[in-house]
């Protein structure tokens, strides 16, 4: 009973410390000290190794959380079989899960027609990046122009700007598809040009080339430097072969 009564106590000191990961494989850990005569070093070693992991999961759920995925996409769902594009870039695409990318500060481009996987892998390498623990910011090209236009009106543009600029990995689904204003073009440069001179990666998925961007943007050189910005360290993903509509696409 008192070596009950010791654990118990011990087990509350470690909750007040927040060290959950060691809490919950302490019990398990000590039945497996005395049954294979662990020394108190080992045990301390194990211990540190679980509140390491459990420390580790939890930021990395708090990435994919903070990165506000509409859905959860991996690369092992998607049918790189499916058409000869896919099969080319296969190889260039899964390079870059190693994230060194990220360090690089070079730029993931899909760009192709609607329904070939655009969207699926540039959600499935940036869950790739939450993983590596770095920070993802994935939203459609509509909902952050509205959401930074918004804090412009209200005061508060530099907060909201901070949370696209500081990502390691930001993602922008249906970037240049639809028709910007002088307001919304403005931000959209602000974001891109303030990620290139920091060095920081910026992933697009678009179904236009660059030289149809001039009819989205209301200034032809603002889409232009837009453009080379994107383009000056990237890695260009022409997806152009055929449409597939899976529901996980």
């Amino acid at each position: 009973m008192k070596q009950d009564d010791e654990l118990e106590q011990l087990l509350a000191k470690l909750k007040w410390l927040r060290l959950p990961g060691m809490g919950r494989a302490l019990r398990a850990l000590l039945d497996k000290a005395s049954a294979e005569n662990l020394s108190t070093q080992d045990v301390l070693s194990r211990l540190c190794d679980e509140e390491k992991a459990s420390r580790m999961k939890s930021a990395i759920d708090a990435k994919v959380k903070g990165a506000r995925f509409p859905e959860i996409n991996t690369v092992d769902g998607f049918n790189f079989d499916f058409c000869p594009v896919r099969k080319k870039l296969k190889a260039r695409y899964l390079a870059l899960h190693d994230v060194s990318f990220l360090d690089k500060g070079i730029n993931p481009l899909f760009i192709g027609s609607p329904g070939t996987g655009k969207t699926y892998l540039s959600r499935a390498l940036a869950w790739r990046v939450c993983q590596a623990n770095r920070r993802v910011v994935f939203v459609s090209a509509a909902r952050m122009l509205n959401e930074l236009h918004g804090a412009e009106l209200h005061g508060s543009l530099d907060r909201v700007l901070r949370r696209y600029v500081k990502a390691d990995l930001l993602c922008i689904d249906d970037f240049a598809v639809l028709g910007m204003d002088a307001a919304q073009a403005k931000l959209a440069f602000q974001v891109i040009s303030e990620r290139y001179d920091h060095r920081r990666s910026t992933c697009i998925t678009t179904n236009r080339i660059f030289k149809d961007w001039p009819k989205v943007f209301p200034d032809a050189l603002n889409a232009q430097v837009i453009a080379e910005r994107l383009t000056e360290r990237c890695e260009r993903f022409i997806m152009d072969g055929k449409g597939f509509r899976d529901p996980r696409e």
